[in-house]
């Protein structure tokens, strides 16, 4: 029985690094964010790995011609993640969380053609994220909501993430 557990445990391969791209959406805004995750097959449906982001974007941005006001927002993530595969096909649908660091760097700015004002800090929060989507060949579409805490400003940092991924290594043997 063990042994029939050890083969079809390694029908993939083991190690895989995802290089990820994709759109952010704030409460009230939106951007762009980045990723890179090595991660490690355990099974043929469980994975796990440490995930590093950085998300750049824009909140309640008010632009006319005479003055200009929003926050300016960027998020940089580790976390310690881990996926579950629902299938073993080419096509294969997951789930998945992740807990870590996230450090909260923002600034206010609000300004007119007389001057303006603009307001910088920055916070670490302890942070955590779900995820779902699929991989099919070496490429992944997922959704992934980061529960980031709050920002310097006191506002939500959390944000929804659309990212498209491609992996080097995995894959089946």
């Amino acid at each position: 029985m063990l042994m029939g557990f050890i083969s079809k445990a390694e029908e993939f391969k083991a190690f895989r690094v995802d290089l990820g791209l994709g759109y952010c959406i704030p409460k009230g805004g939106g951007g762009v964010t980045f990723a890179l995750e090595p991660k490690y097959a355990i099974t043929n449906q469980i994975s796990a790995g440490f995930r590093w982001e950085m998300a750049l974007m824009a909140r309640d941005l008010n632009v006319n011609n005479e003055s200009a006001s929003g926050t300016l927002q960027g998020n940089v993530s580790y976390a310690l993640t881990g996926d579950y595969f629902f299938t073993e096909t080419k096509f294969r649908p997951f789930a998945g969380l992740g807990l870590g660091l996230y450090r909260v760097a923002g600034a206010e700015v609000e300004g007119n053609v007389n001057g303006g004002n603009v307001s910088v800090g920055d916070k670490t929060n302890f942070g955590a994220l779900l995820r779902a989507g699929f991989d099919i060949s070496h490429f992944r579409l997922g959704v992934e909501y980061n529960i980031a805490g709050k920002g310097a400003d006191g506002g939500s940092a959390n944000y929804l993430a659309i990212l498209f991924n491609v992996y080097i290594g995995g894959g089946r043997k």
